[in-house]
C-alpha cells in the first residue's frame, strides 16, 4: 500500500477518535461504559507526527478536504465509492496498483483505498 495512503487512513483514525474525546456526549457514554477519556494531547502529538509525514501537496488537499467532509480517505467496495456512492472508473477499479497509487474520488475528492478482491 501506498505510504501517504497508510498514513492518511491513519489520521482519518486518529481525527475520529479526537472527535469522540472531545464530544462530552461520547465522554459520557464512553465513562459508562468504564472508558476513561484522557490524555487527548497524546492524540493531538500523533496526528500532529502523522501530518509531518505528508507530502506539502497532500497535506493541503488533507486540510481541505477534512474541512469539507470530516474525513480524507473512503474504501471502494464493488467498485464504488464509500463517501459519495459514485462507481468508480473501470479502468481505475481493475487496475493493478489501485492501493499502491494514489487515488481520488471524481465526484467528491476523497483518497480511495481498495478493501475487495
Amino acid at each position: 500500500m501506498n505510504p501517504q495512503l497508510q498514513v492518511l487512513i491513519a489520521l482519518q483514525d486518529i481525527l475520529l477518535m479526537i472527535r469522540e474525546a472531545k464530544d462530552p456526549t461520547q465522554t459520557k457514554a464512553l465513562g459508562k461504559m468504564g472508558f476513561k477519556m484522557t490524555n487527548v494531547e497524546s492524540l493531538e502529538n500523533t496526528r500532529e507526527n502523522l501530518e509531518n509525514q505528508l507530502s506539502p501537496a497532500i497535506l493541503r488537499e488533507y486540510s481541505r478536504v477534512t474541512k469539507r467532509h470530516g474525513r480524507i480517505v473512503a474504501p471502494v467496495i464493488r467498485g464504488t465509492c464509500h463517501a459519495c456512492f459514485v462507481r468508480i472508473p473501470s479502468a481505475i477499479d481493475a487496475a493493478d496498483d489501485r492501493n499502491k497509487t494514489l487515488y481520488r474520488c471524481e465526484n467528491c475528492g476523497m483518497y480511495l483505498y481498495w478493501v475487495d478482491k
